[in-house]
């Protein structure tokens, strides 16, 4: 043996030696401070369950807790998922907020980096009342689409070892090292006395619950050192073996015991719908099945989004009865039937509402849509959900989330399909519901250059015109959001006038004339028109609507369209967001039209937060003779304005077709009462980003839901 390797391996097994005495001493050290453990004969715990309750162990007594929850991790605008090396002090930042807000559990979706977990440490150390912890553990998503068989080997073999490495960072005993699943480092911190438990299983789909259960039809029973199953089915032996798994790790290792639970959802609940497709019918996984041999270590965690499910508004709603829609809300009934299914304290573990500018499904029946709510009708509609949900009996809710997350992508979107997510944590995409869940807000760009769209237009002073003739002045800017124009004409109104602006995005399609309502001097793809306060509006050419190519096109959604549009078409409808397909309701064997609505709709007002009548909904505003309009690229079809990339033909090419673009033309057409002018072509060229500028902002829904948490004695 060389000198070199016998010096690396010597220096290995000391690190390795003294990590072992590390863990060990920190072990014994935590386990020897911890006084608000009850011990039981082989282990000690700081939380039970009681009937419908979930209990504290507290100054040597238990008292009931009601979760008020909130999700966190670590994204920060510009890394990937599992790269973000958010500071500790922006942790901690983040935890002293949620405190504040009189939250009293944090949830963690996947394992953190180490600096996190430090933070919850620090942030706990010597607090009368902590914020507690709910770990989330995936399926590993590679194995689940390749075999949709729970029992599978790598399904299992990977869920164990994840299992074992959140157990281990929990109590601060995991050295992690390069995976592309999870964080990795030196996890040294115990956070174990502010565990309540592990929730496994969040990402599972209903897919794999029903074609493990079609395979193992004898699977029904399960005997386990901490969890049986009895006459259950195979997804439920599955769930049985890997929380006994889970707790048999964490008691005989650490001697420690937290809660258990799978998640369950309007999916995968053994609830049966009348109007559920075969896939959500046979997707069945009962906890109830699953037999704590303790009996108060076991919990339900239910997610719980009231629109993402078509068929759950029709279980409870009869629409051609008029007085029907004055009842009882579906999400009351949902809950209450849930209540009487279990005996078993619930959790609604994954819930919220957001902000975005756009809404992906829509709630007919109790208004709780996915996105399209500004951040007050955000916060307002939290707590009317929220309180049902408390009033209904649950042992409490998280709602999801702390941040705003541009890694998220938009369920039931046939688009998000074809985006390319490599630089989807550099733009904040307004249009995607599942953007804007969070309390907290990344504004794009640098603070002292935002662009608020005010009417007081202080943020243009530096901007130098792009166009200037005919007395009309063009001025424009970016971020990684928007784009946002500027426009002055002497003495024209919003009301009597007509005002036309011509973006050209692709050079493959466009028209300068919009048939006989508006001219341009460059091929326009979008026409933004501003008339009125509520009728002003962005359309689209034809050939460029992805809307229509989607839905009529390619696929047979809305009605069938057998033609492609010319290029060179002077046509420009409606942009519309499809919320729904068509449904089918099986009891009464009738086809309900698909559902969508104009999302290229402006709406006038402030989206200056520092503004009494501020809405962050606001897309344009007109003081004097100036208006300022803010365009999500999204609208534009720009996949990627970091890399200025937009959508392609998207019938020659389709959906996964793309374009790289400079520059934007705009060209203005402005009708009067005495004049007609069309102005010469501008090309705006955005700026190169080479870095991901933002700063935080609170919602005004934080500051509501901290109200609600503070004043309501049924939540404390």
């Amino acid at each position: 043996m060389n000198i070199r390797k016998f010096t690396l391996i010597s220096i290995s097994s000391l690190l390795l030696l003294l990590l072992l005495f590390i863990f060990s001493y920190q072990r014994y050290y935590s386990n020897k401070l911890d006084t608000q453990l009850e011990s039981q004969s082989t282990y000690s715990r700081m939380v039970k369950t009681e009937g419908k309750d979930i209990k504290i162990y507290k100054d040597g007594k238990w008292s009931a807790i009601k979760i008020k929850g909130v999700e966190l991790n670590s994204f920060e605008p510009g890394y990937a998922r599992f790269e973000s090396i958010t500071p500790k002090k922006d942790i901690l930042n983040w935890l002293n907020q949620i405190g504040e807000m009189h939250a009293n559990v944090i949830k963690v979706p996947y394992i953190q980096s180490p600096s996190f977990y430090s933070a919850i440490y620090e942030y706990n150390m010597d607090r009368d009342e902590p914020l507690y912890v709910m770990h989330e553990i995936l399926l590993d998503e590679k194995a689940v689409l390749k075999n949709y068989d729970a029992f599978d080997k790598d399904i299992l073999k990977h869920v164990k070892k994840d299992i074992k490495k959140t157990i281990n960072v929990i109590n601060g005993q995991a050295l992690i090292f390069s995976n592309k699943r999870s964080h990795r480092g030196l996890y040294l911190k115990d956070i174990s006395k502010y565990n309540l438990g592990y929730i496994v299983g969040t990402n599972t789909n209903p897919e794999i619950v029903t074609l493990t259960n079609a395979q193992y039809p004898n699977k029904t029973n399960y005997d386990g050192d901490y969890f049986s199953v009895e006459d259950g089915n195979a997804f439920e032996v599955f769930v049985g073996e890997v929380l006994d798994f889970s707790a048999k790790y964490e008691i005989e290792k650490y001697k420690k015991s937290s809660l258990f639970s799978f998640l369950s959802s309007v999916e995968t609940d053994p609830l049966e719908y009348k109007q559920e497709s075969n896939l959500t019918k046979y997707a069945s996984n009962d906890i109830g099945k699953v037999n704590p041999k303790d009996g108060d270590n076991l919990f339900i965690s239910y997610k719980y989004h009231p629109s993402s499910s078509d068929f759950l508004e029709y279980e409870y709603t009869d629409f051609e009865k008029e007085a029907e829609s004055t009842t009882e809300s579906v999400v009351s009934k949902h809950l209450d039937r849930l209540m009487a299914t279990y005996t078993l304290p619930l959790v609604i573990s994954d819930t919220g509402i957001s902000s975005s500018r756009a809404k992906s499904r829509v709630d007919e029946k109790d208004g709780f849509s996915r996105g399209g709510f500004s951040e007050k009708e955000q916060g307002e509609k939290m707590i009317e959900l929220v309180d049902k949900i408390y009033q209904s009996g649950a042992a409490g809710v998280v709602l999801s989330s702390w941040q705003d997350d541009w890694t998220r992508l938009t369920s039931f979107s046939l688009v998000e399909d074809y985006l390319d997510q490599s630089n989807s944590s550099y733009w904040h995409d307004l249009q995607s519901s599942d953007e804007s869940f969070g309390f907290l807000k990344f504004e794009p760009g640098k603070k002292k250059d935002k662009v608020y769209v005010d009417g007081k237009f202080l943020d243009w002073k530096n901007t130098k015109k792009l166009l200037e003739t005919d007395g009309i002045k063009l001025k424009v800017k970016s971020d990684l959001s928007n784009l946002y124009v500027l426009i002055e004409k002497k003495d024209w109104s919003l009301t009597e006038d007509l005002l036309y602006l011509g973006l050209d995005v692709t050079p493959l399609s466009g028209s300068k004339t919009w048939q006989k309502e508006a001219e341009f001097t460059n091929k326009a793809d979008f026409i933004v028109k501003l008339q009125g306060y509520n009728e002003s509006r962005i359309v689209v050419n034809e050939r460029y609507n992805l809307f229509n190519y989607l839905y009529k096109y390619y696929a047979n959604i809305i009605e069938k369209e057998d033609t492609m549009p010319d290029e060179n078409s002077d046509q420009f409808e409606a942009i519309y967001l499809l919320n729904r397909k068509k449904f089918y309701l099986k009891d009464r064997d009738k086809v309900l039209f698909p559902i969508y609505y104009e999302t290229g709709k402006l709406t006038y007002g402030t989206d200056n937060p520092k503004e009494d009548e501020f809405n962050s909904k606001a897309d344009f505003n007109k003081q004097g003779d100036k208006v300022e309009v803010k365009i999500p690229w999204s609208l534009l079809n720009v996949k990627d304005p970091l890399e200025k990339k937009s959508y392609g033909d998207l019938y020659l090419d389709g959906v996964g077709s793309q374009l790289d673009f400079e520059d934007i033309g705009i060209s203005i057409n402005y009708k009067g009462n005495r004049e007609n002018i069309v102005t010469e072509e501008a090309r705006y060229t955005m700026e190169k980003f080479t870095s991901t500028d933002y700063f935080e902002r609170r919602k005004d829904s934080y500051y509501l839901m901290k109200d609600y948490w503070n004043n309501n004695p049924e939540t404390n």
